[in-house]
């Protein structure tokens, strides 16, 4: 009997089965993108209240559904929502795959820099810009730095970017702003600088800045904020396009500046070209650019530079230039839906003979230059080759975590005059972790560690051999709450060790002599550094199109080599070493407000942030007190010195809109930026540096920073016709060298004739601040060619955002793009 039961209950739950198998089916398929067929992870699919995520390998969903007729809704970050209506059939499956077309508005353009995750831009805990690649091509920006002026908060000046003033001047050190490319630092390795020209502006699909300290993700050379370029990847159609640029230069307002006549017209030109498509699972992104630039700027030699009274050759004008070819091959297997390899190249080879500063000297101490003429030794003058080569392996295991393997190796030979030529090999490799929990509510965590050994020698090194070594462990947390809050936490470990030669020798000079007891050796030990930083963020959506935010981060920077052990000279003065440099640590928080708006088919946004940014033991170039005290206090020797505590507080206020008024669309990039940048300890830190040579100012400001800076940038379209222009004011820089100022300068005049130099005048002149003027227009011929007409410096004023060297006079451009 109890057998018999048995088998009852088991026909019986057989039965049930059936039937309910009868009355429900399943819908299935891949989600992917509509122009790339790239399948999308992270997808929600909703119907009712019935809600899945597309969390399958292959970007596959799976509902199960009653019989009959359904609506289900799909959406995704930066990707209009799509609705399908669909029949269900009682114990059938339903097979439908989807693809989904990019669109977005500005608060949900999907960002990655801040936590490697895919997150709309409202929604970030801090502050982050987006430049688009229309930006680059629309105001014909030939390096990534010429866009980024156009951002607020950032500023660039010479080969150092800076954010919110969290830098100076100094030519080819250590930079706080790290650029990233596709996920990989793009920094020279001994110098921690970025050579703009080597990433390509033909391939960028959107530029993101993170202002603020982002050192527990990115490392050391985030201290100050980042700069992730994300290039383009393939679409279904093959993508060509051919770029053709030109700039001639017009004749200064002042014309006893002009030099130049016939074949010495100073002028660039170049060519760049993009392909992208897909072969097979192949994906390949070929880029390259040619470019040739005759400089409005033209320097001298001194007849015996080491003579006592050294006397300025005029008949060895020597023409500034820069020559650059730039190559990059991406490729891209996709092995499968969840194994992908890729190999990134980058060749770039050149020539160039750069000058920094314009002549300071007046008649009668010296030939009576105009301000595109200089007395100074070129930085420096010779030839480079640089090679990127970077393999990756990513691999989605089957609960969609996502682990990549990616390396680096990194050569630079830098073939300069004036021994001042070096070479450096980097190996890099980072492992990173990545992975979404559903079931904890969308709790991301990314996860990871990064080795890079780096092995540089150079002339400017004291002719030795140094060894870099970091190594780094990182986390971050990002989990919302309640469709509305955000929170984020972050945590890294720094590890820094340089093995150093035994000694170094190095030697003094003035005027190219060497001085009595100027010859220094110091002894030198190995050196091993670690320590932790923490950041943390908040959002809350307080609105429909309101975010408030506000966030917390630690920087932490070593050293690069240069900084401690660049031994060379450059207009008179030396360069010297300082082996005892040590790491600068700090902190920068904000608290903000985003606010999204629109006006009929224009939206946009008003951003608001005020910060507040602390450095211990910060480090900038200046003159050397310790050194010079030896010589009755002379700026004899310059170095990159510890300066103390400092403290950067402000405000930053930006503006982006786009989008149709009527028929014409309209896009906005604006903003004003507020600094105090401030030494903590004022009174200590003139001890320290000695306010006779230091500065041109007693006020406390550290140099070399603008207070007030304004930002604008606009472009009208209508049928096939652009208009645009860029306007920018920078406030008067009160704090530089006075080295450069030339207040009572030994280097060149006699201390009781107490003269200036032209540095100083022309400052005088111009202490209303700098305004510049740029004013473009385009037409699109057809669908595939668009000719593009620019006038920069419209005023044709004399201005110079670097002290000591003017920006070029009026020029015109011109650009032919062909897309095929």
């Amino acid at each position: 009997m109890k057998g018999f039961t048995q088998t009852i209950l088991i026909i019986t739950a057989l039965y049930s089965s059936s039937l309910y198998g009868q009355t429900t089916g399943i819908i299935t398929g891949i989600i992917a993108d509509s122009s790339t067929s790239e399948s999308l992870l992270g997808v929600t699919i909703a119907c009712g209240e019935i809600q899945r995520t597309s969390d399958y390998i292959e970007g596959k969903y799976e509902l199960e559904l009653s019989a009959g007729e359904h609506e289900i809704q799909f959406s995704y970050l930066g990707y209009a929502t799509l609705t399908k209506k669909v029949i269900i059939s009682g114990g059938k499956t339903v097979v439908m795959n989807i693809s989904m077309l990019e669109e977005s508005t500005l608060l949900e353009q999907a960002t990655v820099t801040s936590s490697k995750f895919k997150k709309p831009l409202g929604e970030v805990t801090v502050s982050l810009a987006i430049i688009s690649s229309d930006l680059l091509e629309n105001t014909n920006a030939s390096s990534v730095n010429q866009a980024l002026e156009k951002v607020p908060g950032v500023n660039t000046m010479g080969d150092q970017v800076t954010i919110r003033g969290g830098s100076g001047f100094a030519q080819g050190t250590g930079s706080r702003v790290l650029i990233l490319m596709d996920d990989m630092p793009a920094m020279q390795a001994d110098a921690g600088l970025p050579n703009w020209r080597d990433l390509p502006t033909e391939n960028i699909q959107q530029m993101e800045v993170l202002k603020g300290a982002a050192s527990a993700l990115y490392g050391s050379s985030a201290m100050n904020g980042v700069i992730n370029i994300r290039t383009a990847l393939p679409t279904k159609k093959p993508y060509t396009k051919v770029s053709l640029f030109g700039t001639l230069y017009g004749d200064p307002k002042d014309s006893k500046n002009k030099w130049w006549t016939g074949a010495n017209m100073p002028f660039e030109m170049g060519l760049q070209l993009a392909h992208r498509r897909k072969i097979g699972k192949f994906d390949v992104v070929l880029g390259s650019n040619l470019f040739y630039n005759q400089s409005f700027m033209q320097g001298f030699r001194y007849v015996d530079p080491n003579a006592a009274n050294p006397v300025l050759d005029t008949n060895s004008a020597s023409q500034g230039y820069d020559h650059k070819a730039r190559i990059t091959v991406n490729a891209r297997y996709r092995h499968s839906e969840n194994l992908i390899f890729s190999l990134n190249t980058n060749i770039n080879m050149g020539s160039q003979n750069s000058y920094m500063f314009h002549s300071r000297v007046r008649p009668p101490y010296g030939p009576d230059l105009g301000l595109y003429e200089t007395d100074f030794e070129p930085a420096p003058k010779g030839q480079n080759f640089r090679m990127t080569i970077d393999p990756a392996v990513t691999y989605f295991d089957k609960w969609s975590d996502r682990h990549r393997f990616q390396f680096r190796y990194f050569y630079i030979d830098n073939n300069n005059e004036g021994n001042q030529s070096n070479s450096s090999n980097q190996f890099y490799g980072e492992y990173q972790f990545m992975r979404r929990f559903e079931k904890l509510g969308g709790l991301e965590i990314v996860a990871g560690a990064v080795g890079s050994t780096i092995l540089s020698s150079s002339e400017v090194y004291s002719n030795e051999t140094y060894q870099h070594t970091n190594f780094a462990a990182y986390l971050q947390l990002d989990k919302k709450f309640f469709k509305r809050l955000n929170l984020s936490f972050g945590m890294r470990y720094e590890l820094n060790s340089t093995k150093y030669p035994d000694s170094i020798h190095y030697t003094l000079t003035f005027n190219g002599q060497p001085l009595p007891n100027g010859d220094k050796h110091v002894n030198l030990t190995d050196t091993i550094e670690h320590k932790p930083v923490f950041r943390a963020g908040i959002s809350y959506k307080i609105g429909l199109a309101t975010f408030i935010r506000a966030s917390w981060g630690q920087g932490y920077r070593f050293p690069t080599v240069l900084e401690k052990f660049i031994s060379t000279k450059a207009g008179g003065i030396s360069i010297a070493p300082n082996p005892g440099l040590v790491s600068e640590t700090g902190w920068s928080a904000e608290i903000g407000i985003k606010q999204g708006f629109k006006i009929g088919k224009w939206q946009g946004f008003i951003d608001l942030a005020g910060f507040w940014t602390e450095y211990e033991n910060m480090m900038e170039f200046q003159a050397s007190r310790e050194i010079n005290s030896q010589f009755f206090n002379l700026p004899i020797a310059f170095q990159v010195q510890n300066i103390g505590n400092t403290r950067i507080t402000g405000l930053d206020l930006s503006i982006a809109g786009e989008g149709n008024i009527g028929p014409v669309k309209i896009s906005l990039l604006a903003g004003y930026t507020f600094l105090n940048p401030q030494y903590k300890n004022f009174e200590d830190s003139l001890v320290q540096l000695d306010i006779q040579t230091f500065s041109t100012t007693t006020e406390n400001i550290l140099k070399y920073r603008n207070r007030h800076t304004i930002k604008f940038d606009a472009q009208a379209t209508f049928k096939g016709i652009s208009a645009g222009f860029t306007f920018q004011y920078l406030s008067f820089m009160e704090g530089i060298d006075k080295f450069l100022d030339g207040e009572q300068d030994p280097l060149i005049f006699p201390l009781t004739q107490n003269p200036y130099t032209k540095v100083h005048y022309f400052r005088e002149e111009h202490k209303s601040g700098t305004f510049i003027l740029n004013a473009r227009v385009a037409y699109q011929i057809a669908k595939f060619v668009k000719i593009s007409v620019l006038i920069n410096n419209l005023l044709n004023d004399e201005f110079a955002i670097q002290p000591g060297k003017l920006e070029a006079p009026r020029n015109f451009a011109m650009r032919a793009d062909f897309t095929f």
